[in-house]
């Protein structure tokens, strides 16, 4: 007996579930960090300054390595192209999770040996920040994957499954 093959557009909804539940790690790591955790010493300037370079880092490091996928090969059929696009920004979004998620568990780290909950919560900040930015299947990442997909001269149609083609001009989020 064979599974059914998902569609694109269920493969995308699960994605969305998926995206969800990694990023809310974040504020409930919080609530943990809040209750265990003192929350009457704030992290020194120095501290803080570091955990914001060090998201800054992880920023970075997502949107460098964080979108490069396989191109798609000139005269694909839409279906079968639109299927490996899916698959590509599942596989990419996992990758860009686990580099801006980083931050946040290093933070959390940081809050159990200084036994300050700010830790956390500086660190974790600027973490949940990115991992929206670069985790949630948006319109605006479909476009930033779509080119690098198509590259080679291929058509990927993602950004279909995201409410349509881009058009100039239209705010991308």
């Amino acid at each position: 007996m064979t599974t059914p093959s998902t569609s694109p557009s269920q493969s995308l909804q699960a994605q969305r579930i998926l995206a969800m539940s990694v990023i809310a790690m974040v504020p409930i790591l919080g609530v943990v960090s809040a209750l265990v955790f003192d929350l009457h010493e704030y992290p020194s300037p120095l501290v803080a300054g570091g955990l914001f370079v060090l998201n800054l880092l992880a920023f970075g490091l997502a949107e460098t390595i964080g979108y490069k996928v396989p191109a798609i090969t000139p005269g694909t059929e839409p279906e079968a192209a639109q299927r490996q696009s899916v698959t590509a920004m599942q596989q990419s979004m996992i990758l860009r999770f686990a580099i801006t998620e980083a931050p946040a568990l290093l933070s959390f780290a940081g809050a159990a040996v200084t036994g300050s909950a700010w830790v956390y919560l500086v660190g974790g900040f600027w973490a949940l920040l990115s991992m929206i930015w670069h985790v949630w299947p948006s319109r605006r990442i479909a476009t930033k994957l779509e080119r690098s997909l198509e590259r080679a001269g291929g058509r990927a149609h993602l950004t279909e499954l995201l409410g349509g083609p881009s058009a100039p001009g239209h705010q991308q989020y």
